[in-house]
């Protein structure tokens, strides 16, 4: 009789489901997003898929319907501990190392993100271009960049 019960369970698991027509979605402390078109890269062809941790929840936020850039709703791995920011007010945000960036979003809250993805979520990702970070921190692609 058990395996009346894993067969459904298993033919779930292994279904062709796509993410991107969901996105964005929170699902098991992942924010997932999908980019197929976008007025600045990175765009993509699947979900791009970023576990928030332990010290972020994935939160839907709304994007700007004003900015050209910032427009779509997100999927984001939110600080738990942060209230709203201004990002014209903040400070950059920081590359943590292992292609993570943190800091003030265009979306009004304290996120992680990817460096790869950086560009859709903050204005300034300098820590990110591959030049050496102000915290030093590692750039994208986890080779140390020889930072203070």
């Amino acid at each position: 009789m058990n395996r009346l019960l894993l067969l459904p369970l298993l033919l779930l698991a292994c279904s062709d489901r796509d993410l991107c027509t969901e996105a964005p979605l929170c699902e098991e402390g992942r924010a997932i997003n999908c980019e197929p078109s976008c007025p600045v890269g990175p765009c993509s062809t699947g979900p791009s898929i970023l576990s928030c941790g332990e010290e972020a929840a994935c939160t839907i936020v709304p994007g700007d319907l004003a900015s050209p850039r910032f427009f779509r709703s997100r999927a984001l791995c939110v600080e738990e501990r942060s209230a709203s920011c201004d990002p014209t007010t903040a400070g950059p945000p920081v590359c943590l190392g292992d292609g993570l960036i943190r800091g003030c979003s265009e979306y009004k809250r304290v996120i992680r993100a990817s460096c790869s993805q950086a560009v859709l979520y903050f204005q300034d990702i300098a820590c990110c271009s591959g030049a050496a970070p102000a915290d030093g921190g590692v750039p994208d692609g986890g080779s140390p960049d020889g930072g203070p």
